[in-house]
């Protein structure tokens, strides 16, 4: 028999044994009529790493499938060694092996020579396949060792392995694993390389964890790694970002002195720092200086300008001088003016925005879609909102968990809990998973149609599912039993809280010393603002105003200017809430005399009174009234009406 048709011959039984019994059979019946003297053998051999080499070799990729579920870790392994100075068939190879039944050693191996490719992405995909499968049983520092063990299997002295492995761990948003492993290499002796610190810098930055990016980058320079311009744009971010705008300029010195050039990037981030301070002309010093050095300012110079002046009702002057630039707005321009437009209730403006970026060929996003919505809800324009999802639907577009969370906000602040709830069950159906945000507009609409147990019940079930609530949630649930009086339940809430480290803000207290002020318990809501500033949460006007509301009612008004006393002491200006809750206090002890001196004291304040300002006087001096009329008719006087 020919070397050939033993080859075959042999395939075929191996595949035969594998369950492929119709193409083995046909094969075979086909290789039997050849060959009648063959005897067919009884038992397939076992299968070789010759066998699956051959097969890969070949691209017979489907017999290779029905084959990976034989395959050993040691098989494969071998394979994998065979295939080191072809990487791209390796990695063909492994694309159709379940990764997660293999042990860490071959997954390792698997990812080392598939990282021989000039192309880094496939090893990175697959380095995350195997963390995210392992998570469980095996730590980062455990993949780490193995990609050490499998670097020196192979005799490779690049360390692009363990860089790919921080590169993961930065993808994945895993911020003390990266860190972990760039010390490890550092401690076994390899040096990694300033992309890589760049990666870790770069998480940081994004994330704000800004001192832990300085303490990252002090490590850099003592270990000598030198920085790049990558390097000093991530810091000049991270300088901007805290607001230290002087010392980022300082940064740009001091990189232009080891002989790093800026680009445009540099100038830009820093144009963006002064701009999201609303430092306008700093950021136009920047500019001016940029185009020294020869840069030209484009989009991403002038949109973060754009988008502070907006804010301002100013864009217009934005857009004159990136006309006089040369610059035409792209739809990240329009819909920064859309976005600004909406957050001032100027609707008209935004959608006549929209319909300008249409006309210059620039196709709404749902990132659009969504100001457009919000903004439609925030003007209580329902029916428009509506009509707008009707357009986003017939267009095509799929709704994206931020549509979904608007729209249930939007309905829940309305108080629609059945729209909401229909939204709820189509995001799911949808398979778009809610977010602490989508449940907290649940629980807070809940609590405002004083649905408390469903609230409760929807809160567990959140907590069940694995979620972890946040302090707005708490706080959404907490307002709407302090609300209904159930101060058992929302102290309940606070211990909680506290087990689950989750620390409660100026908001919290607020709602709980409102609840006790309901129930009449004055001293313990002035008690609950001592705890507060015992925990650093520093009360604001709320707080006061809510102590000061409550004695009001009481009619308690001496308690109730102490408490505006210690108010104004810490530097707090009354509000029209202040003045309103005191002259309420004063209507109810019909003190006239003092109502007036009050009000007298919030028109030079600035203040301007509204309809309940002018009742509680007027309620207030009643008294003052009825003694003047009794006055006037014991002197004989007439009595003068209004």
């Amino acid at each position: 028999m020919s070397t050939a048709l033993f080859r075959t011959s042999h395939r075929i039984s191996i595949l035969s044994a594998a369950g492929y019994t119709r193409t083995a059979a046909r094969l075979s019946s086909h290789t039997l009529t050849s060959t009648t003297t063959e005897p067919e053998p009884s038992q397939p051999p076992p299968i070789s790493s010759d066998t699956v080499l051959d097969l890969i070799r070949s691209s017979q990729w489907h017999f290779v499938e029905h084959l990976t579920c034989k395959l050993t870790p040691l098989l494969i392994s071998t394979t994998l060694f065979n295939l080191v100075k072809t990487p791209d068939l390796a990695l063909n190879f492994v694309n159709r092996i379940d990764l997660s039944r293999l042990d860490s050693p071959t997954q390792c191996l698997a990812v080392a020579v598939v990282s021989k490719l000039s192309s880094p992405e496939p090893a990175l995909r697959l380095l995350k396949e195997v963390i995210i499968t392992s998570r469980r049983s095996v730590s980062v520092r455990d993949v780490f060792d193995e990609l050490v063990h499998a670097r020196g299997r192979l005799e490779t002295k690049s360390t692009v392995l363990l860089d790919l492995l921080v590169r993961c761990c930065c993808q994945l948003k895993m911020v003390d694993e990266a860190i972990e492993c760039f010390y490890l290499m550092k401690e076994k002796g390899f040096d990694p390389k300033t992309e890589t610190c760049n990666c870790i810098l770069s998480l940081l930055s994004r994330l704000n964890l800004t001192e832990k990016a300085w303490v990252f980058y002090a490590d850099m320079y003592r270990m000598e790694i030198k920085s790049n311009i990558y390097t000093y744009n991530i810091m000049i971010n991270v300088l901007c970002k805290e607001g230290k705008l002087k010392k980022a300029k300082e940064m740009l010195a001091i990189m232009e002195c080891f002989g790093v050039k800026p680009n445009i990037v540099t100038y830009n981030t820093l144009v963006q720092g002064y701009s999201s301070r609303g430092r306008i002309e700093g950021a136009r010093m920047v500019i001016r200086e940029m185009r020294s050095k020869g840069f030209e300012p484009d989009l991403q110079t002038y949109n973060p300008i754009l988008s502070w002046m907006c804010s301002e009702g100013r864009a217009c002057e934005v857009l004159k001088e990136m006309k006089e630039v040369g610059l035409v707005p792209d739809s990240v321009s329009y819909n920064i003016l859309i976005r600004g437009s909406c957050n001032r209730g100027d609707l008209q403006i935004a959608f006549a925005y929209k319909d300008e970026m249409m006309k210059k060929g620039f196709a709404p996003t749902l990132y659009t879609y969504n100001t457009l919505i919000h903004g439609l809800f925030m003007e209580n324009k329902i029916e428009a909102a509506d009509i707008l999802i009707k357009e986003i639907r017939e267009k095509g577009i799929a709704l994206d968990a931020v549509t979904y969370n608007v729209l249930i906000n939007g309905y829940c602040q309305h108080g629609d809990a059945k729209k909401a709830f229909a939204l709820h069950d189509e995001m799911m159906t949808d398979g778009i998973e809610p977010t602490q945000f989508t449940y907290t507009s649940l629980i807070y609409v809940l609590c405002r149609r004083r649905k408390l147990r469903e609230a409760d019940e929807l809160f567990e079930n959140v907590v069940g599912r694995g979620m972890k609530p946040d302090l707005v949630m708490y706080n959404a649930l907490m307002d709407g039993h302090c609300s209904t009086g159930n101060m058992d339940r929302a102290f309940s809430l606070l211990k909680e809280m506290d087990k689950m480290r989750i620390d409660p803000d100026d908001v919290t207290y607020n709602c709980l010393m409102r609840g006790l002020c309901g129930e009449g318990k004055f001293e313990e809501a002035r008690e609950l603002m001592g705890e507060m500033k015992r925990r650093g949460i520093k009360p604001d006007h709320v707080s006061y105003n809510t102590l000061i509301s409550g004695y009001s009612k009481k009619g308690d008004t001496k308690q109730a200017f102490m408490v505006r006393d210690e108010m104004l002491s810490l530097g707090f200006n009354p509000t029209l809430l202040t003045y309103n809750a005191l002259l309420n206090g004063l209507s109810k002890n019909q003190d006239g005399r003092l109502a007036e001196e009050l009000l007298m004291e919030m028109k030079s304040e600035g203040i301007t009174p509204n309809d309940s300002t002018y009742c509680s006087v007027v309620e207030a001096m009643s008294n003052l009234e009825k003694d003047a009329e009794m006055s006037d008719v014991d002197s004989g006087k007439p009595k003068i009406t209004c």
